[in-house]
């Protein structure tokens, strides 16, 4: 059985899935025929006039569909434009553009390199430096020949791959891959194996707009205007907003399991032992025994993480996760029998940590009668409205 609260009873994010109807989305109408020639020019340095027509491209309008993600790509000076004033939105894009692309996003670049991982890549390439970085950080990497192939196109599912692997650099650790089986395009099964997670991740954050419902294209070439709105989504949309969030209570977590085992050793059993939840904002971390909760609070004063210590509570609480399982269990079982064509939305500890709260979309007052009879306060039902 899927928990709803799984073991962190972390709230599950809304799925944005924005369409490719709408002004900013990747409709076909973008698309445009990929030549078969593509050279990509190095910006130059940048006069003075230059820098305040820098942001202003002739085949970038205001009315183009990714016109502020292009925008702000440039002004944030993580993609660059041509010196003929041009960005060439719709040419695909190479992987060594990649590679400097999402080296500015991560902001490692060396500054020389002493030797190339690539047999393929001299150091005098104009983005040997930025092909070093990303391959140091595992975004991407090269082929099995030690080539790097830099003036290759990259495809959509490569692209989706590659920005996948930035998330999870930047610290975000998937945590219910199941979810993932939501997202399903009309080709879907075209979408190679080693991409099928990344692309469906990206949909699933809001990420990557192309719509659920069309065709993703997988092998189709990225073009540079749809990679600066990827990239721009992952840098600066509210859905980048959401993830960084995530991202920090999932260190928060970790930090707390460390926690734990330094406290009591590798074969503690916390799951039949204590409890964690996030809730209203804070960590909370519950035990059985109240000698563990002093044991395990003594231990945070040698902790350094002042975010942590800001944003968890330590608790003496009457359930474990194992507790909170089985009870779930019971009390999603009798829901179902009872209401069956309602959902149950959330699922949260009481205040105490002695039972549990189910969020329910419909509510019957015989339900709540039969909850009571048989759980008395250990469950509590209560509707949104």
């Amino acid at each position: 059985m899927k928990r709803i609260y799984s073991a962190l009873l972390l709230t599950a994010l809304p799925i944005v899935l924005l369409q490719a109807q709408t002004s900013n989305s990747l409709s076909t109408s973008t698309m445009v025929t990929t030549p078969n020639t593509f050279t990509y020019s190095q910006p130059n340095t940048i006069s003075t006039f230059d820098r305040v027509q820098k942001y202003r491209f002739t085949d970038v309008p205001s009315n183009f569909w990714a016109y502020e993600s292009i925008t702000k790509m440039t002004k944030e000076g993580i993609m660059s434009g041509y010196r003929n004033g041009t960005f060439k939105p719709n040419d695909p894009l190479s992987r060594e553009e990649a590679a400097s692309l999402f080296s500015n996003m991560i902001g490692d670049t060396p500054s020389i390199m002493l030797a190339s991982s690539f047999s393929d890549i001299t150091s005098d390439r104009w983005s040997s430096l930025a092909i070093e970085s990303v391959a140091r950080a595992n975004i991407i990497s090269g082929y099995g020949d030690n080539t790097y192939r830099p003036e290759q196109y990259m495809s959509r599912q490569e692209f989706a791959v590659v920005a996948d692997k930035f998330l999870h650099y930047q610290g975000y650790r998937t945590e219910d891959p199941t979810a993932l089986d939501a997202i399903h395009f009309s080709d879907q099964k075209f979408i190679a194996p080693w991409a099928q997670s990344s692309v469906r991740e990206l949909a699933l954050w809001g990420f990557i707009n192309y719509s659920t419902k069309g065709l993703f294209n997988p092998e189709k070439y990225i073009t540079r205007g749809e990679a600066a709105e990827i990239t721009y989504r992952l840098l600066f949309s509210k859905e980048a907003t959401a993830i960084q969030h995530t991202i920090q209570q999932q260190q928060m977590e970790e930090t707390a399991r460390a926690l734990v085992k330094k406290t009591f050793g590798e074969n503690y059993d916390f799951h039949h032992r204590g409890a964690m939840f996030w809730r209203d904002g804070k960590l909370v971390i519950s035990f059985t025994s109240s000698s563990d909760v002093k044991a395990i609070t003594a231990e945070t004063a040698y902790i350094k993480d002042k975010h942590f210590l800001d944003n968890h509570i330590i608790t003496t609480g009457s359930y474990s996760l194992g507790d909170f399982d089985n009870l779930q269990t019971d009390a999603a079982y009798l829901y179902r029998q009872l209401e069956p064509h309602g959902t149950i939305l959330a699922v949260t500890p009481t205040p105490n940590v002695d039972g549990l709260i189910l969020t329910v979309d419909k509510l019957d007052a015989t339900t709540q009668t039969a909850f009571m009879k048989k759980f008395g306060k250990k469950v509590q039902l209560k509707t949104n409205s």
